[in-house]
């Protein structure tokens, strides 16, 4: 049978963008109830409105593929702002108990990419009112795209082997890794799939990158929820794992022996808390 790209749009308008609608809802009812005690932050405000607009560009009566595709870029960036600025969160929460120039200027990064990203919405959004702007927006977007959804995980687990060492993280936290790297890498069985087939897989693909997310996300609620190790367990755990991290996480700040383990304590108390 001949996948053709009239019959790939009537299936995106009739399943998979719904499909796309449900995912970006799910997730606005996961953000609000967690971060609403902490809404009269600045950038909790920008997280909760980024999930807000992702769920609700999808609602319109416009059968125009043009007008799809653009009010799809909007959902799309505003799925990689409640990624990154989450993220984000917890950096600036590290940051202010744990005094490490890497998470400083991961921050940073965070913040200058989370500016782009809403630029890059507004201008999908532009766009979608009728205004040309060309198809250096579209290589802008992608660009930005495949940067943001690499940046994140990179960041995400540099902050974790802060409160233990790599080797740790990555034996616990496999599964994680994987989605994260699913995440990073979604388009690339899509480009392949649109070379093989001559049909665009835009909306599959967007339905691919926002079930990624969402299972990050799930592993981070079972993560937090796990039993935790007991105090005077941890408390070892982590002074055997400072002398190994030394050379690695705290090169910058490069703390006393006996301060390594109050450093690691703190970076792993704030990362719990702030997620």
């Amino acid at each position: 049978m001949t996948i053709t790209q009239d019959g790939m749009d009537a299936v995106s308008r009739s399943l998979f963008m719904p499909v796309m609608f449900m995912l970006d809802f799910g997730m606005f009812q996961y953000l609000v109830p967690v971060y609403y005690p902490r809404r009269h932050e600045r950038r909790v405000q920008m997280l909760l409105l980024a999930s807000f607009i992702g769920f609700a560009s999808h609602v319109y009566f416009e059968h125009d593929v043009e007008t799809m595709l653009a009010f799809n870029d909007i959902s799309e960036a505003c799925a990689q702002l409640t990624f990154l600025i989450q993220i984000t969160l917890i950096g600036h929460a590290v940051r202010a108990k744990v005094k490490l120039r890497s998470i400083t200027w991961f921050t940073y990064a965070a913040e200058a990419l989370i500016l782009l990203d809403w630029v890059n919405m507004l201008a999908s959004a532009v766009e979608a009112a009728g205004v040309d702007v060309g198809d250096g927006l579209h290589v802008f977007s992608n660009v930005l795209e495949s940067v943001t959804l690499t940046f994140v995980p990179i960041f995400r687990f540099y902050y974790l082997s802060l409160s233990s060492s790599f080797r740790q993280v990555l034996s616990e936290r496999k599964l994680e890794m994987l989605c994260y790297f699913l995440v990073a890498t979604h388009e690339d069985v899509f480009i392949v799939l649109e070379h093989a087939t001559g049909v665009s897989w835009e909306y599959a693909q967007g339905i691919y990158m926002r079930s990624t997310i969402v299972t990050c996300i799930l592993l981070n609620l079972r993560q937090k929820a796990r039993p935790g190790v007991a105090p005077s367990r941890r408390m070892a755990t982590q002074s055997s794992a400072s002398s190994a991290s030394a050379s690695s996480g705290f090169k910058e700040v490069a703390p006393r022996p006996a301060a390594r383990v109050v450093v690691v304590t703190s970076v792993n108390k704030w990362i719990s808390s702030a997620k």
